[in-house]
């Protein structure tokens, strides 16, 4: 699944991936901040293609 920063909510990619569905997602600001506040117990950052990410447009104008 390709989703913008509208997506990132941590439910949303928990359920992605209960269903195994792979998702590139940017992050917010403000969750990157957060995670960075928290230290090392912020966990790490989830997995974006940046490459990736750049083709949904082409999902969106289809």
């Amino acid at each position: 699944m390709i989703a913008d920063k509208a997506y990132t909510h941590p439910s949303t990619r928990t359920a992605l991936r209960q269903r195994r569905i792979k998702a590139t997602i940017p992050e917010r600001v403000d969750q990157i901040a957060r995670r960075k506040t928290k230290g090392s117990a912020g966990g790490r950052p989830p997995a974006f293609d940046p490459d990736l990410h750049k083709m949904r447009n082409v999902v969106e104008r289809c």
